[in-house]
């Protein structure tokens, strides 16, 4: 197979040789805009592009960093507050495993600060709970070949590994242990619409049967008119405060903290040793930078 030049990239991203060479080359000095980056990374990628020598050289004298960006929304309630710290312990720890060190940030709604970002030079990253926006921009810190692995969020891309509960299998579980057909979904929300949308068909119940809870007075209400009828919560958190005023719920335990659920609650759990092969994907997509073009779907395992 022909081997891909700077040429056939900027023929593939519609760009002079100049641009791509810029961008490739990470020039600071040439104004080149958002969009036309990602283009020319991803036409880089889909090429499976070798850099130069010079290049490759800069790219193994790696940093042994990996970064976990969380993107956290408005909602201050403890079951946001605290759904990813198993996940982020367990990442920290296989990364360890493999002499990586972790940088964490928290990422808010003023936007990423995309100095400090750069500035970490960064061999691969994971986002948790990204919104499509915010992924277009923060995308655009790291440099050609750093994998980007995304964390509950859906995106439409083939260049980027997504990580998300399986929830087709976790909602056949839901009903198997309940007995029946649940009557309504309660929710934690989601900064990544498409995710939030993609959960509400796998529930297979109405839109007005799922309800993403903002506040404890609306789950109150909300469950309320579903007395004595069985349902389903996510977040084992937010099911803490559901089994308050309502006993038949199967609860999917998001935030890998089963142990949680209130005694006798039905409850399925998602394997947290998946999260060993994902960070050796991580680290094969580092030393591979070939990898980073193989799209990868990863569904966390279901536990009963």
């Amino acid at each position: 197979m022909k081997k891909a030049t700077i040429k056939d990239i900027a023929k593939a991203a519609g760009v002079s040789i100049a641009t791509v060479s810029y961008i490739l080359n990470d020039v600071k000095t040439q104004s080149i805009s958002d969009e036309t980056r990602v283009k020319v990374l991803k036409a880089a990628q889909q090429l499976k592009y070798v850099t130069n020598r010079t290049a490759q050289s800069l790219k193994v004298k790696k940093t042994g960093l990996i970064g976990i960006l969380w993107f956290k929304g408005e909602d201050r309630h403890i079951w946001s507050d605290l759904k990813y710290a198993r996940t982020i312990n367990a990442i920290e720890r296989h990364c360890s495993e493999l002499g990586y060190h972790v940088i964490f940030m928290q990422i808010d709604n003023l936007g990423p600060s995309s100095k400090i970002i750069m500035e970490r030079n960064l061999d691969g990253v994971f986002l948790l709970d990204v919104d499509k926006e915010q992924f277009t921009t923060i995308s655009n810190y790291f440099g050609f070949g750093v994998p980007v692995f995304v964390i509950d969020s859906y995106i439409e891309d083939p260049l980027f590994h997504k990580i998300v509960p399986d929830f087709v299998r976790s909602f056949e579980a839901a009903r198997s242990l309940l007995g029946e057909a649940p009557q309504f979904l309660v929710m934690d929300s989601y900064n990544n619409a498409e995710l939030v949308e993609f959960i509400k068909r796998q529930s297979g119940l109405d839109e007005e049967r799922v309800h993403v809870c903002e506040s404890i007075e609306g789950l109150n209400e909300f469950l309320s008119a579903y007395a004595g009828r069985p349902g389903i919560v996510m977040n084992e958190f937010l099911a803490y405060e559901a089994a308050k005023i309502h006993d038949r719920l199967a609860v999917l335990c998001t935030s890998h903290c089963p142990e949680i659920v209130p005694q006798g609650m039905a409850k399925v759990a998602f394997d947290m040793n998946d999260y060993k092969e994902i960070v050796r994907m991580m680290d094969r997509n580092i030393q591979d930078a070939d990898e980073v073009s193989r799209e990868k779907f990863y569904c966390l395992s279901v536990i009963t």
